[in-house]
């Protein structure tokens, strides 16, 4: 059926009923005119009939003079003269009535202005007739006589007049016949005219209803045959209203036979029954109020549900079309739809996991380049046409550079080493790099550089990269320095040791150190002496010790050992002892507490001062101070794994510290020690660097920083530095030196290469994302977007019914697509860089969101309310990002019913005011709270809406991509901020967010 056809026809023949109309209306309009035209020359025709018969009048009543019985009449009238005066009011209202007749006529009247005149003589001549009845006319006087003679003139004067007057309405009746004659065939005519028109209509009319009757007919049938063979259940319901004419159930007045293929109801049955006992579902969930809202308001409305049918689980896409008398439900199955849908979200996750674990890749290299110390560089060689390097191009280098050179990556990349670090070609640098291009093999080296007029020590490693080489750099400055000062310790430290040692002998002083939480203690070997024991002959704690102290001294004993664990010292510095041979010996001490290992000790000397007590102050000093310092040394080796040696040069003799055995995988003092023994340490690829180092080294008499391996006991490879100097002891030249274990900062500086690797295939990834997310994803796209376009205008028409709904969902879908490309992209180039960080009015931000968002916000009529917002530093445009996606966000997921209301609140906090664990670059913060009478969402899911691709609710109830948020949480970020967000199911959200003041 060409339904198109018969709307064109129908508005054809609505333009021609308006023509008809026109027609009518003119023709009626002139025969009406015709009918007052004639009725108007009537009303001539009588009103020249009326002045004609006043004219007679006035001319009877002239004539009336000239009557020899009138005048008779007159002169035989005894006492009063009524005849007389009868006449005279006869003639004034004549008069009268003719002026009234001709008011409109100036011709007529200009005539009449002397009748007055005329009649007032012809009455005052006569009345000299009424006055003097006998009295004989040779009696009366001369102007009597003449008034009697005038009468004669007086009549003449008015027949003329009248003459006059009737000559011309004897010329209107005449020019009134001869308009009469001329227009009396049109009133009929038009007449005639108007009831053959009006037939003409009324049969055109009744063939275009009888036609149109013909094709509703047809297309009744069509309807009919498109509902039996359609696949959507399509029904019709009536409402059903209470006494107060209030919807409370909706008929079913039709239905089709899918009602029966879908949920086995017959569609002759239900036809009828009310809605509420057949599909009950639909008085649930506020489903019944649509169905309400959908008629009274004239609006379509879709609603999607899951019911069961049939004993399996059926989805239905309803639409319900508002009618004239009810509505019309098209329900159609979504099943197939919505178990592709749940497919395309497990792809969508994987798609979605795998993002995630390119972003962490990202920021886990973003965050390896931030954490370390490091300058990280990547040279490409430059060549010459003999293929020699000449020179190296920059491709990457980190931004820990700025603060050593002042310069800024961006700025020096793609440039010339040559150019950038001139320097490198000044020295042996350049051979090193060019050495670990040709031989692939790394080299280390260590190199001075003047940064801000100071002098500072940088140890660089470089690894070949393709065709080039990854230089990794670090400053060294402190380390050397500590190392210099450690070594210039470690002499020190070995010469109090041994001056301690000879002192405890020659002073007859003990050391001790006694650990306050459980009463173990450790004596020096002379304090064992003392005691006439032994070195290490026994174990020694607070108890055990109790034993040696002297009976009498016994309560200072318990004195010293309770202020000591209470107080950390105690007033108490001396008692008596009995030694292993019974032996009464004098014993003061001196001791601190301090913390080692974890654990409260208490560490000092003791003297025998039996026979020297006058020298205890200064023997007592001297120990002490000897016990911290070699305390600190031998912390500082194992905190620092450094060892240290002495090697008496050109012998095979070698001392070591405690903790360069502990490095080798021995215990303190685990072997004899010796230059030749150490040999099978080495590893035996560096042993020739190891004795290359000793001889240069006896040659130059200057000890030169070397690295080189050892195999520990345990079989375990380690990489030490060594550095030291030559000193002479006892009239003997020695080198005494320390060596570092490298180990870990070696495995460090692989791992770093490993990431650097990484990190350049996790760019080319990036990049590849980036390209494709900016124009490979989006060229197919707006092609895609482009045809439907053209398809939308030129073949719609040609749809059918559930071809214009795919249609739609397609163009819904590719819609989408363009949405979460753009969110995609958006979210990648958001990065933490600060160079374009200036000084940000969050008003005028919060002023163009507003703007930009007008149209939602006047069609939710949406209220916003804001305090005073602060000014601060940051990316204006990423600003105005953050406050769009919240503000959109409050609009978008609104309570169905309610006005959308957001209010924005601002305070400056102080950094410790802040409950959340988050990195503070500042001391106070500025506090943003965006709040809501939203949906709200469960307190489980805080934290999952920041995360990409997380939506809470299905596409089909709120559209959005699931980014905006990430974005908000990646720009807060940026901005050295942190975002959280509180809610609660319908009762609203709150956002909010810090940003550094």
């Amino acid at each position: 059926m060409d339904f198109k056809r018969i709307y064109t026809s129908s508005k054809t023949y609505i333009v021609l009923l308006f023509v008809a109309f026109a027609i009518i209306l003119f023709t009626a309009s002139m025969a009406y005119y015709q009918i007052m035209r004639m009725q108007d020359l009537a009303e001539k025709v009588a009103h020249t009939l009326q002045v004609n018969n006043a004219i007679s009048e006035l001319s009877a009543h002239s004539t009336q003079a000239e009557s020899e019985e009138f005048r008779n009449q007159l002169q035989k009238t005894e006492g009063k003269n009524t005849i007389f005066d009868d006449y005279v009011k006869e003639g004034e209202t004549i008069l009268k009535t003719l002026k009234d007749l001709t008011q409109e006529n100036t011709s007529q009247q200009t005539r009449l202005a002397p009748m007055q005149s005329l009649l007032d003589s012809l009455h005052e001549e006569l009345k000299v007739l009424a006055d003097h009845p006998d009295k004989p006319l040779n009696n009366l006087s001369e102007s009597e006589k003449d008034k009697k003679t005038n009468v004669n003139f007086t009549l003449y004067r008015i027949r003329n007049i009248r003459n006059q007057m009737l000559a011309e309405e004897r010329l209107s009746i005449k020019k009134t016949r001869d308009e009469y004659e001329s227009n009396k065939y049109l009133a009929p005519l038009t007449s005639l005219l108007l009831a053959f028109f009006a037939l003409l209509i009324f049969i055109l009319a009744f063939l275009k209803i009888y036609r149109n009757k013909l094709r509703i007919r047809r297309s009744e049938n069509f309807l009919r045959s498109v509902l039996a063979t359609t696949d959507n259940i399509v029904n019709y319901y009536e409402p059903i209203y209470d006494k107060q004419k209030t919807i409370t159930d909706f008929k079913i007045v039709f239905a089709n036979e899918c009602n029966r293929d879908y949920l086995g109801l017959d569609p002759d049955q239900i036809i009828g029954e009310p809605v509420s006992k057949i599909f009950p579902f639909l008085m649930l969930n506020g489903e019944f109020d649509k169905l309400v809202n959908c008629f009274y308001k004239k609006e379509k409305i879709t609603l999607d549900r899951q019911i069961s049918a049939k004993g399996e689980k059926l989805w239905f896409k309803s639409l319900i079309t508002p009618l004239a008398e009810g509505i019309m439900v098209t329900a159609r199955n979504s099943t197939a739809e919505e178990t592709a849908k749940r497919e395309q979200l497990l792809l969508n996750q994987r798609l979605e996991e795998q993002n995630l674990k390119l972003l962490d890749n990202r920021a886990f290299l973003n965050n390896i380049f931030k954490s370390i110390s490091h300058v990280v560089m990547n040279f490409e060689s430059i060549r010459d046409k003999d293929d020699k390097v000449i020179d190296f191009k920059i491709l990457f280098i980190n931004d820990k550079i700025t603060p050593i050179t002042g310069d800024l990556p961006e700025e020096i990349i793609n440039k010339r080493v040559s150019e950038v670090f001139p320097t490198i070609f000044e020295s042996e640098i350049f051979g090193y790099l060019t050495g670990v291009v040709q031989t692939g093999n790394p080299t280390s080296y260590e190199v001075p550089y003047e940064v801000e007029g100071a002098i500072k020590w940088f140890s660089a490693r470089a690894i070949k990269l393709g065709d080039g080489i990854t230089l990794t750099t670090r400053e060294i400055t402190e380390e050397k320095e500590k190392t210099n000062q450690l070594l210039q310790l470690n002499t020190q430290l070995e010469t109090q040791n041994s001056i301690f040692i000879d002192a405890e002998n020659v002073a007859n002083i003990g050391s001790y150190i006694w650990y306050l939480d459980n009463g173990e203690a450790s004596m020096s070997d002379n304090f064992y002496r003392i005691l006439g024991y032994p070195p290490n002959s026994f174990k020694v704690t607070y108890d055990s010790y109790r034993e040696f102290v002297h009976p009498d001294d016994i309560h200072l004993y318990d004195l010293l050992g309770k202020e000591t664990i209470e107080q950390g010292a105690s007033q108490i510095n001396g008692y008596r002892i009995i030694t292993k041979q019974g032996d009464v010996k004098h014993i003061e001490l001196n001791g601190r507490a301090l913390i080692r290992n974890g654990r409260k000790a208490s560490v000092g000397v003791i003297v025998d001062v039996t026979e020297e007590k006058k020298n205890e102050n200064r023997v007592e000093a001297l120990i002490q101070e000897l016990s911290i310092q070699n305390s600190i040394l031998t912390d500082a080796e194992r905190i620092a794994k450094i060892g240290s040696f002495i090697w008496y040069a050109g012998s095979d003799k070698i001392e070591l510290s405690d903790n360069f055995y502990r490095m080798l995988g021995y215990e303190p003092k685990g072997f004899e020690a010796s230059l030749n023994d150490f040999d099978k340490f080495v590893h035996p690829e560096d042993l020739q660097i190891f004795h290359g180092s000793i001889e240069k080294s006896m040659q130059e008499l200057t000890v030169t920083e070397h690295r080189y391996r050892i195999i520990t006991k345990q079989g375990e490879v380690k990489h030490l530095k060594v550095n030291g100097q030559f000193i002479e002891k006892d009239n003997e030249r020695i080198m005494s030196g320390v060596a570092q274990d490298i180990s870990s900062t070696i495995a460090a500086e692989e791992k770093l290469r490993t990431s650097n690797l990484e990190l350049q295939h996790s760019n080319a990834e990036l990049e590849s994302f980036n390209r494709v997310a900016s124009h490979d994803l989006q060229e197919p796209l707006r092609k895609t977007q482009m045809f439907i376009s053209r398809l939308e205008s030129t073949e719609a028409d040609n749809l059918s019914e559930k071809g214009r709904v795919y249609f739609r969902k397609v163009v819904n879908a590719a819609s989408r697509m363009q949405s979460l490309v753009m969110n995609l992209l958006t979210y990648s180039r958001i990065d933490s860089k600060h160079e374009d960080f200036g000084i940000i009015d969050l008003n005028e931000v919060l002023a163009k969101v507003q703007e930009d968002l007008s149209t939602n916000i006047e069609n939710s009529n949406a209220s916003i309310t804001s305090e005073e917002l602060p000014s601060i530093k940051g990316v204006s445009y990423q600003l105005e990002q953050l406050f769009n996606n919240l503000i959109s966000n409050a609009i978008k997921y609104r309570v169905a019913d309610a006005t959308p209301s957001i209010t924005i609140q601002s305070e400056k906090v102080h950094s410790k005011q802040i409950p959340d664990d988050f990195f503070k670059s500042a001391n106070t913060y500025y506090k943003i709270t965006i709040i809501d009478n939203g949906i709200g969402f469960s307190t489980e899911h805080a934290e999952k809406i920041f995360e990409v691709f997380q939506r809470l609710h299905q596409k089909s109830e709120y559209s959005g991509t699931g980014i905006g948020l990430a974005i908000c949480k990646k720009i807060v970020e940026n901005h050295r901020g942190f975002i959280y967000a509180t809610s609660e199911l319908g009762k609203g959200s709150a956002f909010v967010f810090y940003l550094p003041a």
